[in-house]
């Protein structure tokens, strides 16, 4: 053993022992989940591909960002490798948070709610996330909960 094992081992079996012979009492039931947690656990779980948008809602957000986005953006870069790399490690609440807040560029904040969630819809569509019957509601907690990871290009 090295110099330093012996003593880490010492004190590792010392500290079990301490813990098993400090009271015979049950532990006590775990306290209520933050409310972050109990939101993330009620939002969507998106990873095994299940529908989060309607192609309604999609076809709303094309349709939108035809009309108030192409002067500045074209499509295709909501799908290429750089966006994709930018925002993987992130949220659709972050993304939606985004476009609400930020854009238009000329005109930031001048975005609804339902706007900006049809937006983003649009975006998650041309990055592989599954139409359904489900439509994205522009409820911030619930966005957060829900990954960008599978727009990772491979």
């Amino acid at each position: 053993m090295s110099y330093f094992t012996r003593p880490l081992s010492v004190l590792a079996a010392i500290g079990l022992a301490a813990c098993a012979s400090s009271s015979s009492e049950p532990m006590p039931a775990p306290s209520a989940a933050p409310a972050q947690a109990a939101a993330a656990a009620a939002a969507p779980a998106v990873g095994g591909g299940e529908a989060i948008i309607s192609a309604t809602q999609v076809t709303t957000g094309r349709n939108q960002f035809r009309s108030m986005c192409t002067e500045c953006h074209t499509a295709a870069e909501f799908g290429d490798a750089t966006f994709q790399l930018k925002w993987s490690r992130r949220s659709v609440g972050d993304l939606y948070e985004f476009i609400l807040t930020a854009m238009p560029d000329d005109a930031p904040g001048i975005l609804t709610p339902q706007q900006a969630v049809d937006l983003t819809a649009f975006m998650l569509e041309m990055n592989g996330f599954p139409t359904g019957s489900a439509t994205l509601d522009p409820d911030q907690a619930e966005l957060d909960a829900i990954t960008l990871a599978r727009i990772r290009s491979e």
